[in-house]
């Protein structure tokens, strides 16, 4: 009679950590009883073997001698070959039988080969992702991609540190970081680089950077994801009825978006938003690796939409585009300056005068020029009180425009100066939400004009 497998010392594969596979398999072969005494005495035998060979090659032949350190680092390479190969069987239980039956290092000489295998590939597949790549101010996508991927090749050595993964990888991919590393890591984030790039090459690149101008003018200098804010407006297009392919969501469908998605569940949200997937399969802008990549990853969409309907942000997660280039910009120019002696006349009418109230009075009705203005703030030794009237009596653009020549306090030295800063802060953090909202805009767009 065949006996039947012994399903009780199945091992768990979510207990197996895939940057120390091997290490991880051992363990769980042990608590399954798949591994005996003699059997791990053979596998250690086998890795001190191996190691005092690598270090012997790491020193060029001449010893096998290195610091503890080295030894180490050496000893976590080589089990990361060996778990390589491991990984390659159908499952955890054939990969112990291979460890218990093949010498070790016919099992590390394996996973170079497999390595080698995968660095061909990667490289293939980053020369593919950069003949073909989106053009982005993005500061972080194409230097990560090209140029921080070339480093890890260069960089990179299977024998000694395949582990390794020697570059930072600052541009973020939707999918999160890889949970790997070494040439594993570096397949994973192509991977990943290549599903977003495919989807977002369908679209012109100047509709992204207005798309992305709509969260932040600077985003090129912030290392943010742009696939996300593109299949994200293109899906909210599709789910207001409108073609997607300009990525020129409106406030309205904002608003449409906000209705569809308030009071709805988790799995609600996820039904809308694989109908909108659908959709986009049909105007054929769902590359296959783009969908196969969606499926593993559309989840995370879910907490973003259902936090952003609560905190009403659900704009900064669908982005309406933004020109900069096309705004208006506007103009203050200094103004014409009243002569040496009307000025100096004015000064001493100023100093003259006790009240804060006859003071400001007698700014706001004799002085009709930025540039005047400028200089009577720091010729006559106002007080901190005599600031803090003006300032909350001039007009908000008037107001504006002295934000903008006055932002950052570190650069001021006067002490007439410095109390302006404070006086024009104190306003700022009293405007009401709709004020805050138009000065910011002015600040975006205020030139000073020098005459």
């Amino acid at each position: 009679m065949e006996k039947l497998p012994d399903t009780l010392h199945q091992i768990d594969e979510n207990r197996l950590d895939e940057r120390y596979y091997t290490q991880s398999l051992i363990q769980q072969a042990l608590s399954c009883h798949l591994l005996s005494d003699v059997d791990i005495s053979g596998i250690q035998s086998g890795l001190m073997v191996l190691l005092a060979e690598q270090c012997k090659k790491w020193n060029h032949g001449e010893s096998s001698s290195v610091p503890a350190e080295k030894a180490q680092d050496i000893m976590t390479s080589v089990l990361f070959v060996i778990g390589i190969k491991l990984k390659s069987r159908r499952s955890p239980e054939q990969a112990v039988e291979l460890l218990k039956n093949q010498p070790v290092r016919l099992l590390f000489e394996s996973g170079i080969q497999i390595i080698n295998r995968k660095i061909s590939f990667s490289k293939l597949l980053q020369r593919k992702i950069t003949d073909n790549m989106l053009e982005t101010p993005s500061n972080y996508y194409r230097s990560t991609i090209e140029d921080g991927i070339k480093g890890f090749f260069k960089l990179y050595r299977p024998e000694f540190s395949a582990h390794e993964i020697h570059i930072t990888a600052d541009y973020p991919v939707f999918a999160g970081r890889p949970e790997a590393m070494g040439i594993e890591f570096i397949e994973k984030y192509l991977r990943c680089i290549e599903a977003e790039n495919t989807f977002c090459i369908q679209f012109e690149s100047g509709d992204i950077h207005h798309l992305l101008c709509g969260l932040t003018r600077d985003y090129r200098s912030i290392p943010l994801n742009i696939f996300e804010y593109v299949i994200l407006s293109a899906l909210g297009l599709v789910m207001s009825e409108r073609e997607p392919q300009k990525l020129n969501l409106k406030k309205e469908d904002i608003e449409h978006l906000y209705s569809l998605f308030s009071g709805k569940t988790d799995d609600e949200i996820i039904c809308c938003l694989k109908k909108a997937l659908f959709s986009l399969d049909n105007c054929n802008l769902l590359p296959k690796s783009t969908h196969q990549y969606l499926t593993v990853t559309l989840h995370k969409f879910v907490s973003v939409i259902s936090n952003a309907v609560k905190m009403k942000t659900l704009d900064k997660v669908f982005l309406v585009p933004v020109c900069p280039e096309q705004e208006m910009k506007i103009s203050f120019d200094y103004g014409e300056q009243m002569d040496n002696r009307k000025y100096q006349k004015l000064v001493d009418k100023i100093l003259q005068t006790d009240s804060s109230d006859e003071k400001i009075s007698i700014i706001l009705n004799e002085v009709h020029s930025l540039a005047d203005l400028l200089d009577i703030l720091s010729d006559t030794e106002l007080y901190y009180e005599d600031y803090e009237l003006l300032i909350n009596k001039l007009p908000l653009s008037v107001f504006a425009a002295l934000l903008a020549q006055y932002s950052i306090e570190d650069f001021f030295k006067r002490e007439s100066e410095k109390l302006l800063f404070e006086a024009l802060s104190k306003r700022k953090q009293g405007l009401s939400f709709e004020e805050k909202q138009q000065v910011e805009q002015a600040l975006e767009k205020i030139v000073i004009k020098e005459v």
